[in-house]
């Protein structure tokens, strides 16, 4: 454990050389700003809206908005979707929609169909006994959560190509995804564990994306595994906004559902809502915690660890009502769901 929180503190340090990170990202931001034009005033706010809830946008948020504007154009057209799946989301977004064509549809896609039985065969679900066929994996489930869970799956395949920083968004996303749904089951507020399970499969979509812009520096930094709590300070230093805004934008282009988009937007900088009673601002605090839980087991923390201590008697931890020993009661468990997960999502 010595080991571990060295490491831990090493990281936090901040040993990474941050001048000159800043000074090839500055460069990379030039050139582009040349190429680029300015947002209206009426776009910025628009953009500006997700992340500040309504408030009025200073002259650095709207310079956040033209940047990440910028990043948003050049995935132009990108949607990881197969023809099932956009198929799925349609059906599934009419209010009488038919549980025989979503067994349908999932079935037409053999690995489709594999997963989701996967996931409901899985710890994640509590299962009370096997489930055996597509049609008990969507009771299981439920119809629109199957179809979420589908648009998340989609979007994971875009993981396969980065080889091992790409793995290891996926394996933290899928983490945090189980642990979100896990820890809002174990703290009375299920009905919000299938939307921290989704945010939780798509939270560092935005990684993701900064990554195949080609930015060597960008990714050396997410390989350095830093803490969830210091790269999103990073990147709004280099480029005014964060993985997670770029990442929900991207999300609301495909017409993701509320409140997933806003979930994502806020797990860094949580805005109008924090601290208050509302089901947006837990969510918000049980995929915070779900994300520092995740990047501790994946650190090797144990559950008398100062920082599961620390993570519990945090804002988030307080608000979400884990208490002096909840969490470290939780933290076995925690970890064998997180380990099944990474193996359901491989």
């Amino acid at each position: 454990m010595r080991k571990n929180s060295r490491k831990i503190d090493g990281i936090q340090r901040g040993r990474w050389n941050v001048a000159c990170v800043a000074k090839f990202s500055r460069r990379r931001a030039e050139k582009v700003e040349v190429q680029r034009r300015s947002l209206d005033s009426s776009h910025a706010r628009d953009l500006t809206a997700l992340w500040l809830d309504g408030a009025s946008p200073s002259e650095s948020d709207l310079r956040a908005a033209n940047s990440l504007a910028a990043r948003l154009a050049s995935f132009d057209g990108l949607r990881p979707f197969s023809g099932v799946v956009e198929s799925l989301i349609d059906h599934v977004s009419c209010p009488d929609f038919n549980l025989d064509e979503v067994r349908r549809l999932v079935e037409s896609d053999p690995a489709l169909a594999a997963r989701i039985l996967r996931v409901a065969n899985s710890a994640a679900y509590r299962a009370q006994g096997p489930c055996a066929s597509v049609a008990q994996a969507i009771v299981r489930i439920g119809a629109t959560n199957v179809s979420g869970l589908a648009m998340a799956m989609s979007a994971m395949t875009l993981f396969k190509d980065l080889g091992g920083v790409g793995r290891k968004i996926r394996d933290h996303s899928a983490g945090t995804a189980v642990i979100a749904r896990e820890l809002a089951m174990c703290l009375d507020q299920g009905a919000l564990s299938s939307k921290v399970f989704l945010a939780g499969l798509l939270h560092d979509l935005g990684k993701l994306l900064l990554i195949q812009t080609g930015d060597v520096a960008y990714a050396t930094m997410v390989a350095q595994e830093l803490s969830p709590c210091s790269l999103h300070l990073r990147e709004q230093a280099l480029w005014g906004f964060d993985h997670a805004t770029l990442g929900a934008h991207m999300l609301l282009s495909w017409k993701i559902p509320s409140p997933i988009p806003q979930l994502i937007a806020c797990h860094h900088q949580p805005k109008g809502g924090q601290g208050g009673a509302s089901s947006l601002a837990q969510a918000i605090d049980l995929l915070r915690i779900a994300d520092v839980v995740d990047w501790l087991l994946g650190q090797g923390c144990a559950a008398d660890s100062p920082w599961v201590r620390r993570l519990a008697d945090s804002p988030d931890g307080v608000r979400a009502g884990l208490g002096d020993e909840t969490l470290p009661s939780l933290w076995s468990d925690l970890h064998s769901i997180r380990e099944e997960a990474l193996q359901v999502f491989k």
